[in-house]
This record gives C-alpha cells, structure tokens and sequence, in this order.
C-alpha cells in the first residue's frame, strides 16, 4: 500500500468508529466493551501527529471547525456526562428517545470526512497511486452506510407516522401542539436524514440509488405528496421497504468484509513493524 493509500486508510478508521456510532439506534444489548474501545480509537482520531488530525491542522479555519464538531461529538454522545449513552457495569444503556442527537451528528460527521477521503481518492487517481483495494473498500462502505442509515431512520420515521395518525384520530383529524410536533421534531427530521444522505450519495450504481429513492418516494406518500401504490397500506409499504433494504444491507455487508479484511490486514502489520521500530530505537 502506497503512502497516499496508507494516509486513505486512516482517514477510514475515523469514518469507521463515527459511522458505527449509529449501532446505538439498534434496539438491542450494547457491551461496554465495544463502547471504550470505539470511544478510545475515536479520541486517538483526533490526536496531534495523528492523518485526520494533520489534514484539520493544515486546513485553517475549516479544519478548527471539524476538529471542534468531533470533539463536542466525543464529549456529547461518549463522555462521561452524556445523557445518550450511559456504562452500566459491562453494559450501555441508551436513551432512545435521543436518536435524534446520534443521527444529526452522525450523518453530519461522515459527510464530511467522505468527501475528504473521495478527494484523496480523486488526488491518488489524478498521481497514478490509485489501489483498487482501497478504492473497492471506500465504495463498499458507502453502499452499507447509506442502506443501513435509510433502515434506521424509516424505523423511527415509521414510529413517528404511528404516533402522528394515532394523535390525529383522536384529535378526529385536526391538528393539535402534539401532532405539529411530531411533524416538525420528529417526521420532518428524519425524512431530511434520508433526502440528505442520498443527495451527498457518491456512488452511482442503479441498485443502490433505486433503493435510496424507494425509501424517499414511501416518504413523499407519508407527505400526502405521492399517491399509494396499488392502494397498500403504509404499513405493508414501510414492511416491504423494510424488507428490501435488509436483503439489500445482507449483500453489501458481505462485500464490506470482504473489501475491508485485506486493509486490516495490511494496518495491522504496519502498526506491529511500527511497535517493533520503536521498540528498536528504545533499546538502542
């Protein structure tokens, strides 16, 4: 792996930890085992010395801000007083009523260091330093984190459409402080999540893009602004969303693994010859 190449995979690492930091939408057991260490590799991120950290130091004003966004992201959703994410003995417990805050940092975040890692990749490709591992890894990623982040937020967008209709029935249909509210704190965030995600989409496969828009045309009919097909009710329409974006999310993370397992590998054996340079020059 070239040096642009190596600089690529650890910008990826960030990218890596800040994406898997939506893993506490899921409604499951979280083991504060996988919480430090992601915690732990997110603050080395951020360190001096460190690629992320030279390209925000080497970019002025614009790289004070990203430094700051990652850095009150840390302290907000990892730090010892957040209120999302609280250790409880070897467990994570999760306020699920704030999956708003994860998602809004989330997928601002890694927009951000996409677009900085797709203009390394364009720089490595206009120098000849172009290596397709790295290059299949960065697509591969993008096609899981996009597929996965439209499952998660049509879940809760589906919640919220329950709540919304179950508000409007008994208000027979007049709007209320509490329906607004959904509508503007809750509905319209999440279907910006999705609109936004697909908007900054860099990759153009069909099958990708037709599921993406699948999910916002399911949401332009919770809007009143598209018509039902076939007369379904949304609850079939968001379950057979659901259902494609699952297959879908099957295939792709495959393709991750099998993309990401070589890169680990070589990273891996960068960092032991590194630790056993250093150890060298410590005996010297």
């Amino acid at each position: 792996m070239n040096n642009t190449n190596r600089y690529i995979a650890n910008l990826y690492l960030v990218l890596l930890n800040v994406r898997d930091t939506l893993e506490y939408t899921i409604n499951r057991e979280h083991r504060a085992e996988v919480f430090n260490a992601r915690k732990g590799a997110l603050e080395e991120g951020i360190k001096v010395g460190t690629a992320f950290r030279n390209f925000l130091d080497q970019n002025g004003d614009k790289g004070k801000e990203i430094l700051e966004k990652m850095t009150v992201f840390i302290n907000d959703i990892y730090g010892p007083e957040s209120t999302v994410l609280v250790l409880s003995g070897d467990k994570v417990r999760v306020d699920n009523s704030q999956h708003i805050k994860i998602y809004d940092y989330v997928i601002g975040l890694t927009e951000t260091l996409r677009d900085i890692i797709f203009n390394y990749l364009n720089y490595a490709k206009q120098h000849d330093e172009t290596e397709e591992v790295m290059t299949k890894l960065i697509v591969t990623d993008e096609a899981l984190y996009r597929s996965v982040l439209n499952k998660l937020v049509m879940i809760d967008l589906e919640k919220a459409f329950a709540e919304f209709n179950k508000v409007m029935q008994e208000s027979k249909g007049k709007p209320t402080p509490q329906s607004n509210f959904i509508v503007q704190n809750e509905i319209a965030k999440y279907a910006g999540y999705v609109r936004f995600s697909r908007q900054h989409c860099h990759i153009i496969d069909n099958k990708t893009l037709d599921l993406l828009d699948e999910s916002i045309e399911l949401i332009e009919m919770t809007e009143g602004r598209r018509e039902r097909r076939d007369g379904k009710s949304f609850q079939e329409l968001f379950r057979n969303n659901l259902q494609k974006l699952d297959v879908y999310i099957g295939e792709a993370e495959k393709a991750w693994k099998e993309a990401y397992k070589p890169v680990l590998d070589e990273m891996m054996a960068l960092a032991k010859e590194q630790i056993e340079k250093n150890k060298k020059v410590g005996e010297a």
